[in-house]
């Protein structure tokens, strides 16, 4: 009987035991079939919430990371969709500046108040506007290590000038040593100029190219059409440019665009200079701006920059815009003197008179010349 019972006892466990193992094989098997399921794909969106057992569904599309919108970069000028007042290849385009005794602009002038020489032959003038337009300007900036202390002072009051900017204005800074360098391209953005002009800070090289670096500019500036002009704040020293002197004022003849030199001569010790003296930086610098239409400065303290660049901006802002086709038209490459006169209602010299009745005296300003077409 106790035999019988150990039998009975032995058949039970082994069953169970058998159970037990078909269970577990089961369970394993199942967990099998879970781990042998595709893994998600690295950046696919998750499918949602897994179907029923059984129930069909639809894989999603693998689908990219999304990727973040490009950083907005500062609107950069295209000139030649800005400005558009050239109508025809032969016509010639001369700003004029009128002001008094103290440099200030004379308005309220009319068009019939203005008569053109070419080469001493009147011409009839087309074009004619005053109203204030958006200002291109560059400024080029000398950067040596010769006496950048005393560059560096006038560069921190070159940020004065954007001070007298205007939203739609345009601005580009180039700098100079052995070439010349663009720090910024033209631009509305007055913040990404500031911040162009604080990385001027350890000049590498004492030369200064002056000629080559204002022929290049000068080149950039060609085709922009409008009121234009190039601030030069520099020595009005050269090292050893490809470009000479007369090449420079022949290019400056050449050039629609008006170079206003602001010089820092007169805080330097002449003594180190060698050879170049302070009356022959002046007077290089002067001839250069007068060819272009421009006006240098030869600032001596640091208070008169901020009034300096006021002066330039009102100026651009107050031109007189002229345009004429000339009657002699031929394409012979020669240079033409141009030579701009303020006449009356009967073609006489005009006189201008102040609030109190008193003669004004005005000083007529304008690029000296222009080279015509050649072929």
């Amino acid at each position: 009987m106790t035999t019988r019972t150990s039998m009975s006892t032995r058949r039970a466990l082994l069953a169970s035991l058998l159970s037990a193992l078909f269970l577990l094989g089961t369970v394993t098997l199942h967990g099998q079939a879970q781990d042998q399921q595709p893994s998600q794909v690295p950046g696919q969106e998750p499918s949602g919430p897994a179907a029923p057992a059984g129930e069909a569904t639809v894989v999603p599309k693998k689908t990219l990371p999304a990727t973040p919108p490009p950083e907005k970069q500062p609107e950069k000028i295209n000139p030649n969709e800005i400005y558009t007042l050239r109508t025809t290849t032969n016509l010639v385009n001369v700003d004029v500046l009128v002001t008094d005794s103290n440099g200030n602009p004379i308005p309220s002038l009319s068009k019939k108040n203005f008569r053109i020489l070419d080469d001493g032959v009147p011409q009839t003038i087309t074009n004619f506007s005053m109203a204030e337009a958006p200002l291109t300007v560059c400024m080029l900036i000398e950067f040596s290590n010769k006496w950048w202390g005393f560059l560096y002072t006038a560069l921190e009051d070159a940020y004065e000038f954007l001070n007298f900017m205007q939203p739609k204005d345009w601005v580009a800074v180039v700098y100079f040593d052995m070439k010349p360098h663009i720090l910024t391209d033209f631009t509305q953005d007055r913040f990404a100029v500031k911040a162009a002009l604080d990385t001027l800070r350890i000049p590498g090289f004492s030369e200064t190219n002056l000629y080559d670096a204002l022929a290049f500019t000068i080149d950039r500036m060609k085709d922009i059409q409008g009121r234009k002009a190039i601030i030069a704040i520099c020595t009005g020293i050269d090292t050893f440019s490809k470009i000479t002197y007369p090449q420079m004022l022949k290019i400056a003849k050449s050039s629609d665009t008006p170079i206003y030199p602001i010089s820092i001569l007169e805080w330097l010790d002449v003594r180190t200079m060698g050879s170049m003296t302070e009356v022959e930086a002046r007077s290089q610098l002067g001839y250069i701006a007068q060819y272009s239409g421009g006006e240098a400065f030869f600032p001596r303290f640091r208070g008169e920059l901020p009034a300096i660049y006021q002066q330039i901006a009102g100026q651009l802002r107050t031109q007189y815009s002229l345009g004429y086709v000339p009657s002699n038209n031929q394409h012979d490459g020669r240079y033409h003197k141009l030579k701009i006169e303020l006449v009356d209602d009967q073609g006489q010299p005009l006189r201008i008179v102040n609030q109190k009745g008193k003669l004004v005296k005005y000083r007529i300003q304008a690029r000296d010349g222009y080279y015509a077409p050649r072929g």
